[in-house]
C-alpha cells in the first residue's frame, strides 16, 4: 500500500543526504517517543519525504539534536524534528495499522493481523485525533479492496484509490496550500 518512496543517495550531495538522512532519524526517534519499538517499526521513507516537502514549504523551524540509537550505537548522529515530525509519526502509525489490516484481509497473513493488533491502541488516539484522514483512508481501502475483488484491470482507478489517501494525508491543513498538496 505504501512505502514505494526511497531516496536516490547517488544524485544527492553530501549535505542533501545527510539533511534527509537527520529527518529520518528524526521520525525515528519520534516514533519511539511517541509509540514505542512498535511504532518505530512502522517507519518509512514516504513520511520522510512528507516531513521534507511540508517543513520546506512552511519553513517550519527544526529542533536539532544527536543521539545513538540502535542502529547507530556507536557514533551519534544529528536528528531533526518540527511539528510536522509529530504529524508524520501519526500517519506512519494510521498507515502501517491500516497496511497491516489491509494484508490480512487480502490474504490472511497472520503476521500482518498480529502487528496490526500490537498497532492498534497506538492508532486509537491517532484516530481521535484525525478523523477525517481516517473516514477518507478507510473508505478508499474499501474501494481499492472492491476493485482487487472485481479483478479491475484499470491501474487508474486502482492507483486513484491510493492517491487519494495520500491527498487527504500530505494536506495537514487548511490553509492556501491544501489544494496544490492534494494534487
Amino acid at each position: 500500500m505504501f512505502g514505494y518512496v526511497i531516496v536516490n543517495k547517488q544524485e544527492l550531495k553530501f549535505r542533501e543526504f545527510d539533511l534527509y538522512q537527520s529527518y529520518y532519524c528524526g521520525l525515528c526517534r519520534k516514533l519511539k517517543e511517541k509509540f514505542g519499538v512498535r511504532g518505530q517499526l512502522t517507519l518509512t521513507y514516504d513520511m520522510t519525504f512528507l516531513i521534507l516537502l511540508l517543513s520546506g514549504l512552511y519553513e517550519e523551524k527544526d529542533e536539532r539534536s544527536s543521539c545513538k540509537c540502535i542502529a547507530h550505537p556507536l557514533e551519534s548522529h544529528v536528528t531533526r524534528t518540527n511539528g510536522f515530525t509529530e504529524y508524520a509519526a501519526d500517519m506512519n502509525v494510521l498507515l502501517g495499522y491500516y497496511q497491516c489490516m489491509d494484508d490480512w484481509n487480502d490474504e490472511k497473513k497472520v503476521l500482518k493481523r498480529g502487528y496490526a493488533g500490537l498497532l492498534k491502541k497506538a492508532c486509537a488516539g491517532v484516530e481521535a485525533r484525525y478523523p477525517k484522514k481516517v473516514e477518507v483512508i478507510r473508505t478508499e481501502l474499501a474501494g481499492l479492496h472492491e476493485y482487487e475483488k472485481e479483478g479491475s484491470q484499470n491501474l487508474d482507478t486502482v492507483a486513484g484509490c491510493f492517491g487519494n489517501i495520500m491527498a487527504e494525508i500530505f494536506a495537514c491543513r487548511q490553509d492556501e496550500w491544501e489544494e496544490n498538496l492534494r494534487i
